[in-house]
């Protein structure tokens, strides 16, 4: 009986970890667009978007809102993300604001292990359901602060 109840909660405490910390769907493609972004890869995440098109993107590029811009990046390393806050609009829209932390080495620096740098962006982005996919809709993408790990 004793072990049925331990096995009991560890399936619940299992259940429950997966159902609150795994990101939901439209936190997944967040993510996914962020990263492209970062990478420049404004075609790609223009095909997850509705309504902006790859120049509009590339108009919010994270790389060119950073320090000195692209020219500042040699290894890009796979950022960070933070949901700070999610709500949904009456549409059936979701609003996350976010924080990525863009994790590099700047050029000159030659380290495959870990990133000398990182850069954070507060982001607003707004998605909707279309079809079984989720769609950007709208994306502010603002610089916060860079500094160095070792200066931590």
């Amino acid at each position: 009986m004793k072990r049925l109840v331990i096995f009991a909660i560890c399936a619940v405490a299992a259940l429950a970890s997966y159902r609150f910390l795994r990101p939901n769907a439209a936190e997944a493609r967040y993510r996914q667009f962020a990263e492209a972004i970062l990478h420049r890869q404004y075609a790609a995440a223009a095909e997850m978007c509705d309504g902006l098109t790859a120049d509009d993107l590339a108009q919010l590029g994270s790389q060119e809102h950073i320090g000195a811009g692209p020219a500042m990046f040699q290894t890009l390393f796979p950022s960070r993300f933070k949901v700070d806050g999610s709500h949904s609009l009456p549409d059936g829209s979701v609003v996350l604001n976010a924080t990525q932390t863009v994790l590099f080495n700047p050029v000159g620096v030659e380290s495959a292990v870990r990133p000398a740098m990182y850069a954070t962006l507060r982001q607003v982005i707004t998605l909707h359901k279309a079809g079984s996919a989720w769609k950007v809709t709208a994306f502010e993408n603002v610089f916060e602060k860079m500094d160095s790990f070792g200066s931590r």
